[in-house]
């Protein structure tokens, strides 16, 4: 998500889950489909607090590589923007992955993973 007005829309119209690295914010919206083909939207939000420049950018590709980590399992048709909080830069990969997908199970927008059973 580039445009202001989505993310307005989304700050407007959707619901938000907070945890302990970050905050989720998440809209359902059948034509919300990037550029690229992806068939979800995504803002990163990472402010001054987090850090200076070259923090806040480790955040922010961290960030888009958990995303992308978990892009096969977002239902198609979502919203949603990620703001880091302060404590972010501080934690270890695994606990920001672990944090972004407890808070898209929450919002539930993670589909199910394949049972491997038989």
């Amino acid at each position: 998500m580039k445009n202001g007005s989505d993310f307005a829309r989304l700050r407007r119209e959707g619901r938000s889950q907070g945890g302990k690295y970050f905050v989720l914010s998440v809209l359902n919206d059948p034509k919300a489909t990037n550029a690229d083909g992806t068939p979800y939207l995504a803002g990163l939000i990472t402010s001054k607090k987090v850090g200076i420049a070259v923090v806040r950018n480790r955040v922010r590709r961290r960030l888009r590589a958990i995303i992308d980590q978990l892009s096969d399992r977002i239902v198609p048709g979502t919203m949603l923007v990620v703001i880091a909080r302060y404590t972010a830069p501080k934690a270890h990969y695994q606990d920001l992955v672990a944090d972004l997908e407890l808070l898209a199970k929450r919002a539930g927008i993670l589909t199910k993973l394949p049972s491997t059973t038989p």
